[in-house]
């Protein structure tokens, strides 16, 4: 018995003792890619063991989701999952070969970040109600991107297609960086994207932001009406971005992985980057995030039902 009491605080100041792996269900690019790089460079400073990011990206999200619940739960593999993998993806897909709830270890709910109304450089619109009023005007209607189907930016494309009477057709990619190519060059004429990739593109000249769906103007995009202030009522929508672990994790582990990542997350240093990325960091104990994510499937579900997505 002895022999175990020693053993069990030994292995917790070993963790981390060789390589960690950082899930990221979305191809490289995106907002969940470019949020782990930056985290994951300052936890292998911090832990002096190398954090490598894995990108499996497919299946809205459920390719990478997937691998993670069925990995080990030691602590050497983690995941950086959104609203749509662990909360909305179970409402579209009721068939997954995993539960978004059940099969995970929530560590801390690292922050939200908004979408903005983007539109190809060449769309003569500059304000949300321009984009409809052009948009009206097209021979066949407009297409859309969307990071995946069922996305947080699928539900806000078919919100605003729904209550502005449009004629528009989804046009789905495998994660934000694989769609932007395409709205850059015009050959879809809009998408929501989240702040965190939407705004650099948009202040580089690539892309127009119209506005913005955060319920009141991100510090990091103070000039960017919101959609509520362009006409558009009761057009608030906000995506989360979760760090997990597979469930039955140790707790000294999951105790050791929130509250260094909560440590990375309210640096000097980091803050300033999550502000010119337009991500609001926030940082939580497992069991806040567990609520939050399990608040968020009420919300999801309600707005799925309202738009009238299907995914097949």
């Amino acid at each position: 018995m002895l022999v175990a009491q020693m053993a069990a605080p030994m292995a917790q100041e070993a963790y981390p003792n060789r390589t960690v792996r950082w899930v990221v269900p979305f191809p490289a690019g995106g907002p969940t890619d470019t949020l782990s790089r930056i985290l994951t460079a300052r936890l292998s400073e911090i832990w002096g063991q190398s954090v490598v990011v894995e990108n499996k990206g497919g299946a809205s999200g459920a390719i990478g989701t997937d691998f993670t619940a069925k990995s080990q739960p030691d602590g050497y593999t983690v995941m950086l999952g959104t609203q749509s993998t662990n909360a909305s993806n179970m409402i579209f897909f009721p068939n997954l070969p995993y539960d978004p709830i059940k099969d995970f270890q929530p560590l801390t709910l690292i922050g939200t970040a908004c979408m903005a109304l983007v539109t190809a450089p060449n769309v003569p619109a500059n304000t949300p109600k321009e984009f409809v009023e052009w948009a009206k005007k097209q021979d066949g209607g407009v297409s859309y991107a969307s990071a995946a189907p069922g996305s947080s930016q699928h539900v806000a494309a078919e919100l605003m297609v729904k209550r502005a009477g449009l004629n528009a057709t989804h046009v789905p990619y495998r994660g934000s960086s694989a769609a932007m190519p395409d709205l850059m060059s015009g050959r879809v004429a809009f998408m929501f994207d989240n702040l965190p990739s939407a705004l650099p593109a948009a202040k580089a000249g690539k892309v127009k932001a119209l506005a913005q769906t955060c319920a009141t103007r991100s510090p990091s995009a103070p000039d960017l009406p919101t959609m509520e202030e362009s006409g558009f009522p009761d057009f608030a929508i906000e995506g989360w971005y979760g760090i997990f672990a597979p469930a039955k994790t140790p707790r000294p582990i999951v105790d050791k992985l929130s509250a260094d990542i909560n440590k990375v997350l309210m640096e000097p240093a980091s803050l300033e980057r999550w502000k010119a990325l337009g991500f609001d960091p926030i940082g939580t104990t497992p069991e806040a995030f567990a609520e939050r994510q399990k608040a968020d499937l009420a919300y999801w579900k309600k707005m799925i039902e309202y738009t009238g997505i299907k995914v097949e």
